[in-house]
């Protein structure tokens, strides 16, 4: 029998790789493993640079009663080669390919390795990036973005965790301590509270099919045609698939008038 804990929990962790690219012409072919990280953007110089960070989340663990009630990253800003001034949108992306800190550049992912897009390849939530900062911060500031959405789906293996990616827009000078820095308090840093919680009810599409994927295993997936009031819910008779503690369903012709919802089981 498996004991969960399902009372909050609060996990402060620094990442186990980050580094920036920088595709300036003549730099895309650089790594900067142990240098600053960075979201400084410059149209005038072809001055675009970006930062990779990962965690490793192998210590966190969900009961299928609990959530991932909060996630924030925290980065220590730089001003030694500008500010935010017209605070800029700082934005949060998921990356969805293994990297290398150590090989890793704006063209290649890993030595020898390219990227499928030049600077990174990268994805958001419902077309938005998972999240946002605008601040303008002084020097040693700290940053702060909420990405509790992008954790909750790698902790329930809903996607792979090769890190997330930080961009910005013109205008935007700021650069970051990175990981390697040798004072603990200015190193990046993701806080995770976990506890008590519906499970997420997620929905994606795949190759021009719909997965739904939960984590909990005390609940049954049930659909209907339409919400008027002549149809009613009933357990869906469609596969679930489990791997990894979610539970998914794929649907090969979703159609517009399909709607699915979980109840708690049996």
């Amino acid at each position: 029998m498996t004991l969960w804990k399902v009372s909050a929990a609060t996990y402060s962790m620094e990442p186990s790789a980050d580094a920036r690219i920088i595709g300036i012409p003549g730099y895309q072919n650089n790594n900067y493993v142990v240098d600053f990280l960075s979201c400084y953007t410059e149209s005038s110089a072809l001055n675009t640079q970006r930062t990779l960070i990962q965690f490793n989340l192998s210590s966190i663990a969900l009961a299928p009663s609990q959530i991932v009630q909060s996630a924030t990253l925290t980065l220590i800003a730089m001003t030694s080669f500008g500010t935010n001034t017209g605070f800029q949108p700082m934005e949060i992306y998921r990356v969805v390919a293994p990297w290398d800190e150590a090989t890793m550049t704006w063209s290649n992912r890993i030595a020898a390795t390219p990227w499928a897009n030049a600077g990174g390849d990268f994805v958001g939530i419902g077309g938005h990036p998972y999240a946002i900062s605008t601040a303008s911060p002084t020097n040693g500031g700290a940053v702060s973005w909420d990405v509790t959405a992008l954790v909750q789906e790698w902790v329930s293996h809903v996607s792979t965790n090769y890190g997330l990616l930080l961009k910005s827009e013109t205008g935007n000078h700021l650069t970051f301590n990175q990981r390697e820095i040798s004072t603990p308090a200015l190193r990046p840093n993701l806080t995770i509270v976990t506890g008590p919680g519906l499970p997420p009810f997620h929905a994606y599409a795949s190759g021009g099919q719909v997965v739904l994927s939960w984590t909990s295993t005390n609940a049954v997936l049930q659909e209907r045609t339409n919400l008027n009031s002549t149809t009613t819910w009933s357990d869906s008779g469609r596969t679930v698939t489990t791997a990894n503690g979610t539970n998914s369903v794929t649907i090969s012709a979703p159609q517009g008038n399909d709607f699915f919802r979980l109840r708690s089981g049996p």
